[in-house]
């Protein structure tokens, strides 16, 4: 089985980090891997804010959760030591399909380097459907004419899960 397979059969989804951040170099690489996804006309969409400051990431989540009526204490984070945003620009092609893919190439990366990614929902709906999160976007430097397609935490997994069973009849082929 070549690298490419055995990194696709092997990562999953982490929802527990060690405390110590990315190293810059594999931020860099990680990056880099979401910045050669493919997308629409090669319109390359997608616009990434990397928070690595732990007290920006707990005010997103807290505000994320009073806003969304998610409950206390919110924790969508999982306490990462590192969040990426992808926004997608409006009027492209493709925007949700470009940032989605870039996000992919991520966590792929991510997984190839020793790292653990998750996808993380909730920040669309809190950066789209609420006025503080409209707010905020300007707080984090979120360009305008972008709109939100996701996230993904990243930083050393404390702990490695077993691959759950896949779903059996997802597969149809016409030949």
């Amino acid at each position: 089985m070549n690298e490419i397979m055995k990194t696709i059969l092997s990562r999953r989804s982490i929802r527990r980090y060690e405390e110590r951040q990315l190293k810059e170099q594999d931020l860099q690489e990680i990056l880099k891997a979401g910045s050669f996804a493919p997308s629409a006309m090669n319109q390359q969409s997608w616009h990434f804010t990397v928070i690595q400051n732990r007290a920006v990431i707990d005010s997103i989540a807290a505000a994320a959760g009073k806003a969304l009526d998610r409950g206390e204490p919110f924790a969508p984070f999982y306490n990462a030591p590192t969040l990426i945003l992808a926004f997608g620009q409006e009027g492209a092609i493709s925007p949700v399909s470009d940032a989605s893919l870039a996000l992919e190439n991520m966590f792929l990366a991510a997984a190839s380097l020793g790292a653990g990614s998750c996808w993380i929902n909730c920040v669309i709906d809190f950066f789209e459907k609420t006025q503080e999160g409209k707010a905020m976007r300007k707080t984090l430097g979120i360009p305008d004419g972008y709109r939100c397609v996701g996230s993904g935490i990243f930083g050393y997994p404390a702990e490695q899960p077993e691959a759950k069973p896949r779903r059996e009849g997802t597969i149809h082929y016409i030949r």
